[in-house]
């Protein structure tokens, strides 16, 4: 072993030395830190990681849960009016996000067809399901309004002799992180013979790591669980209890599936093998096309729009702007809440919330962006980015892993392009290919649009939305 060490050693140190005469200390120490870059993400790609365990930690509230009696009295108003049931992992009005969105969306479509809206989440954050042996504590949200908390067992008494009643309409599961499988059961178990609804926001039914990104890092294609793909990621330990307890859902329960693409259900149903039940395509918004736009400023002016994380493409962002950042052709921005310093780009701050969805398509068509990087190196089943950097008339980047991004531009190849990996991106912004496309898309094509947030509509079922049986 050592001398193989010794061998490899004097092999670059010879090269080294050629490069050093050959091409000069700048060449050399080029090379240096390209390797020892390379070198770094191959050890992080390959170091040894700890498997996850299931999360069987105990719920710590101190706050105060109502009694039986106290919650049906507040739910009193369900005995002589229609409505809805809502299952999440966290509570809408006060978090901002897709899966919050639609909602909020969904509880005002309700509220004004005269439908009450009952929304239930877990108190307790976890990034996975709950396999503890204590009992849960559930938030409970009428009419976008707060109620307060209860233990599952209160709830499930309450909901007993709630649910069985005619005013009860359907039950919708938009997220179950957080969540006991044994609890939402006794749920279903109650609403037997009503609606059941599961909502495709992201892939968390096919695996606790929602995004399908291995060890954090690398898009993974979700693998069988019991597959050695599977097991060399820090999740693939508590995978197969996470995904035997949806198949057992999706296999004794009548749950009809909803994805918000199409890309999202064939993607879905692919790895869901076990699933023979109804499912269609019902988008969470659309777009209303209003005019013919053309900017003709210089320089071409380049968006990151959202959340500067790893799985939305922010390295890939970071090394474009540090090569091209002071490019005369090129100007950078970033458009979040979340900001991140660099000379490389500017910052532009946007809070979308509840009063203000087209916060961030306001914004883009304010600064007039020309493209928006959309780089996700992880599925995405729909992307509100995509529909708001598309009304604000963006020209789309994006690469293959994106999912419906991917998926839409591919279908529709005059609003953006997909590059298929960081090379070819950085070639077209060196060549200005990317130009020469945005030019194109600026003549020909590029319109404004207002983004219209669809509402659930199961009777009339509208042209995009698809059976599969």
């Amino acid at each position: 072993m050592c001398s193989n060490r010794v061998s490899l050693f004097i092999r670059r140190l010879k090269k080294a030395i050629g490069v050093l005469r050959e091409k000069g200390l700048s060449e050399l120490v080029t090379r240096v830190k390209g390797f020892v870059r390379r070198r770094g993400q191959i050890e992080i790609k390959t170091r040894h990681v700890v498997p996850l365990e299931y999360d069987t930690s105990p719920v710590r509230f101190n706050g105060k849960k109502l009694e039986k009696e106290k919650l049906a009295l507040v739910l009193s108003l369900l005995r002589e009016k229609r409505f809805s049931l809502a299952i999440s992992q966290d509570d809408y009005l006060n978090i901002v996000g897709g899966v919050q969105l639609k909602l909020l969306n969904q509880q005002r479509q309700m509220n004004n067809e005269g439908l009450a809206f009952l929304h239930l989440s877990p108190y307790s954050p976890r990034t996975s399901l709950d396999f503890s042996q204590q009992e849960g504590i559930v938030r409970i949200n009428l009419d976008g309004e707060f109620l307060g908390f209860a233990g599952e067992r209160t709830l499930i008494m309450v909901l007993e002799d709630i649910l069985p009643s005619e005013n009860f309409n359907e039950i919708h599961i938009h997220h179950l992180m957080g969540w006991k499988t044994e609890t939402i059961e006794k749920i279903l178990k109650i609403v037997a013979g009503k609606p059941i609804y599961y909502w495709i926001h992201d892939f968390f039914s096919i695996c606790p790591n929602y995004s399908l990104l291995r060890n954090g890092i690398e898009y993974c294609h979700a693998p069988s669980p019991d597959t050695n793909a599977c097991q060399i990621c820090v999740y693939g330990a508590i995978r197969p209890r996470h995904f035997q307890a949806f198949k057992k859902l999706f296999q004794e329960y009548p749950i009809e599936v909803i994805a918000p693409s199409d890309f999202a259900l064939k993607f879905w149903r692919e790895k869901f093998l076990d699933f023979n039940g109804p499912s269609r395509v019902e988008p969470h918004a659309d777009i209303k096309w209003t005019q013919r736009f053309q900017n003709n400023e210089q320089p071409l002016k380049v968006a990151f729009v959202g959340y500067p994380v790893m799985h939305k493409g922010w390295q890939t962002w970071l090394k474009l702007t540090k090569i091209f950042g002071k490019d005369p052709r090129y100007r950078f921005f970033h458009f979040s809440t979340n900001w991140q310093r660099s000379p490389n780009f500017d910052k532009v701050a946007v809070s979308v919330n509840q009063q203000n969805w087209s916060a961030m398509t306001d914004a883009l068509r304010e600064n007039n962006i020309d493209i928006a990087f959309l780089w996700s190196v992880c599925p995405e089943t729909f992307s509100f980015t995509l529909y708001e950097s598309l009304s604000a008339g963006c020209f789309i980047i994006t690469n293959p892993y994106s999912g419906n991004i991917q998926d839409y531009i591919s279908k529709n190849p005059k609003l953006g392009r997909v590059y298929s990996d960081d090379e070819e991106l950085i070639q077209a912004f060196e060549t200005g290919d990317v130009i020469t496309n945005f030019l194109e898309f600026n003549s020909n094509v590029r319109q404004l649009g207002t983004l219209i947030l669809n509402p659930i509509d199961k009777n009339t079922k509208r042209t995009l939305d698809k059976k599969f049986k």
